[in-house]
């Protein structure tokens, strides 16, 4: 049994014994990560990447940890699900708070490939918001414009050097980051007036509080250097 297989089957006993299902949709939640890997495997993603995109998340449960993880699928497959998983936990403060958590520590351990895997998972995402969840859709097409700027654009993003190589020589991002903010895009330019004025408040709240956070997290990096004349 290949690794993408074991993997899938690993993923469907997670979410499938707790009963979990997809917000918005009411799908089974597996749905989520079995198309999340499709779009990887279209992209070139190695089976490694694969495995994590439909491992992405089952550290969440309680009884999955990543020594589990690491023990059935290898480290490289570990080190990708440990990279993607949300760390805010609900003390951390209000959904916004825990989403600008969430990002800062997107930006310090996503590499070439889990930025690839979470390209995947923001456009199906997007796909499925987009589709039956038109009210919280500029909510989270504001949110994946902060997302994109600080953990996206200007990235290394692809399965392996060779991909980079051959985007760079033609000066093109890769395809999954294109794709992504064209939907984004898209949908901004579709939103009804009502959620437009959603959209623009929240984006201008979302970016508040990010410009905050760096200011907390500029203050807190100073307070703790060494006092030079020590």
């Amino acid at each position: 049994m290949s690794i993408v297989d074991k993997a899938h089957m690993f993923a469907v006993g997670v979410y499938g014994g707790v009963g979990k299902k997809r917000r918005y949709t009411g799908e089974d939640y597996v749905t989520h990560p079995v198309s999340v890997r499709e779009i990887v495997a279209w992209h070139g993603g190695t089976v490694e990447m694969q495995a994590a995109a439909l491992l992405n998340g089952v550290i969440e449960d309680p009884h999955v940890t990543i020594e589990m993880v690491r023990e059935y699928f290898g480290n490289r497959v570990a080190e990708m699900v440990l990279a993607l998983a949300n760390v805010a936990k609900p003390d951390d403060g209000d959904s916004l708070a825990r989403f600008i958590i969430n990002v800062r520590e997107l930006q310090k351990t996503l590499d070439m490939q889990t930025r690839m895997i979470k390209l995947a998972d923001l456009l199906d995402n997007l796909t499925a918001i987009k589709l039956c969840a038109p009210s919280f859709s500029p909510i989270y097409f504001a949110e994946t414009e902060l997302m994109l700027e600080m953990v996206f654009n200007g990235r290394a993003i692809g399965p392996d050097a060779g991909v980079l190589d051959y985007l760079e020589s033609k000066g093109i991002e890769h395809e999954l980051l294109v794709n992504v903010r064209a939907v984004v895009n898209k949908g901004i330019s579709d939103l009804k007036p009502e959620y437009r004025t959603q959209y623009e408040s929240y984006k201008e709240m979302i970016w508040h509080k990010w410009r905050q956070s760096e200011y907390q997290h500029s203050a807190n990096a100073i307070s703790h250097q060494p006092d030079a004349g020590a």
